[in-house]
């Protein structure tokens, strides 16, 4: 819808240009009908479109074709960089005198630049945070510091959690839920993605001992039913709502997900940053987009990126996520408050292929919550990107360690050798 948006508006302010979005989508999401009762859906990337648009996006920028502007978010974009194929758009903020730098999260541009350079420009991003029930947490006396936690705490905290609750009186209690072990790990690789591959160097840690802990850490969680591996968001919800979840892995995209993760909750919810960061906060995007260097329409493209970027289209209503434009922050929180509390914002949420939906409520947000989601905004600093390829060989190789049949040490190397040939083709 936001792009659909924006390209009409742009191509009103700019008689005789006219933008196509091309989609590698198989199974795009509906259009919305609108009304009082929004239904969200929430899909999960399909591997199959992601290569699809790899595919094509490799064939034609080896050839000096391509579009003129690129969705990065996939793309191995520092080989792209390194071979001249993407615009620096760095340079052209600093040289554009219509462009207003300090509007914008300086720490998240500064987190996604290559070799001191800025090749995407997202449009929106998520941080990286562990939902976790306030309650369960108060009532079992346990209190966490995620300034320096580590996963080995977050067993203990959910073990003691599950003991003093002794299974839960409406059914078992889990430390995580809605996804397998697959699901699991990959969640984890991605929220770990810059310590594993240093894209730079063109170097994998997957030997490290920190990538076996992120192994071992799956398969404990398994062997002794802490996860519940049914993949549904409805799942992990309903759990949630029966205080029979304890912990929840969840990038926070915007107010509307906070609002969310409260109301299942049942508002007693305390954001932790995940286990390990210690000084850093993680951030990831799924709109990141850069120019391609052999584009016949540089300066188009990034009047179109800038106008994608600006004041007049982040302020609409339509924008979902935590904006990169920083300056549009204060009237989107006032936007969500004000729905939730003069119509009672109700929204259905379901995974797309699930028939059942949950039925949300949304209450306005208290200023604690404003204020701490403001400080995580300027707070994130490390780009988790992800690459399609390598967790892939991640979630390849690693089906015979949850089966039993190899090792936590011998899945590491066997991953390791296959990411370091891959990062050095």
């Amino acid at each position: 819808m936001y792009l659909d948006a924006a390209v009409k508006k742009f191509e009103e302010l700019h008689p005789g240009v006219t933008v196509k979005v091309e989609e590698y989508t198989s199974n795009p999401v509906p259009a919305s009908s609108g009304g009082k009762n929004q239904e969200m859906i929430l899909r999960k990337e399909d591997p199959a479109d992601i290569e699809k648009y790899l595919t094509a996006m490799n064939a034609q920028l080896m050839t000096g074709q391509g579009s003129d502007i690129l969705l990065l978010n996939h793309l191995p974009y520092e080989t792209y960089a390194d071979k001249n194929l993407l615009v620096d758009i760095g340079q052209l903020m600093e040289s554009d005198p219509g462009f207003d730098l300090s509007k914008y999260y300086g720490n998240i541009l500064e987190a996604l630049k290559y070799k001191d350079s800025l090749y995407g420009l997202p449009l929106s991003f998520s941080v990286d945070m562990m939902a976790a029930d306030k309650a369960l947490l108060e009532n079992s006396q346990v209190e966490i510091d995620d300034s320096t936690w580590t996963w080995e705490d977050f067993v203990q905290a959910a073990e003691k959690v599950i003991e003093d609750r002794n299974g839960g009186e409406d059914g078992e209690i889990y430390a995580l839920a809605g996804m397998n072990e697959t699901m699991l790990l990959t969640s984890l690789v991605r929220e770990n993605f810059s310590k594993l591959v240093d894209g730079e160097k063109k170097e994998a840690y997957f030997d490290s001992q920190e990538f076996l802990d992120l192994l071992n850490l799956c398969r404990y969680l398994i062997d002794h039913n802490l996860l519940n591996t049914e993949p549904s968001q409805n799942k992990a919800m309903e759990l949630a709502a029966r205080d029979n979840l304890v912990f929840s892995i969840t990038p926070l995209k915007g107010l509307v997900n906070l609002q969310t993760l409260k109301a299942t909750f049942g508002g007693e919810v305390q954001l932790l940053k995940p286990p390990g960061q210690e000084g850093d906060l993680s951030f990831s995007t799924d709109s990141l987009y850069g120019i391609n260097s052999n584009s016949a329409n540089r300066e188009l493209a990034w009047e179109f990126l800038k106008f994608l970027v600006s004041d007049e289209m982040m302020s609409q209503s339509m924008f979902l996520g935590m904006p990169v434009n920083k300056s549009v922050v204060p009237e989107m929180i006032n936007q969500a408050n004000d729905t939730a509390q003069k119509r009672g914002a109700k929204i259905m949420m379901k995974s797309a292929g699930e028939s059942q939906a949950q039925n949300i409520t949304l209450e306005p947000l208290a200023q604690e919550d404003i204020d701490f989601v403001e400080s995580l905004l300027t707070k994130a600093n490390v780009y988790n990107g992800t690459n399609q390829k390598i967790l892939s060989i991640v979630q390849e190789e690693t089906t015979a360690f949850f089966t039993g049949q190899k090792s936590a040490e011998m899945t590491a190397k066997l991953i390791q050798d296959r990411v370091n040939t891959y990062l050095h083709e």
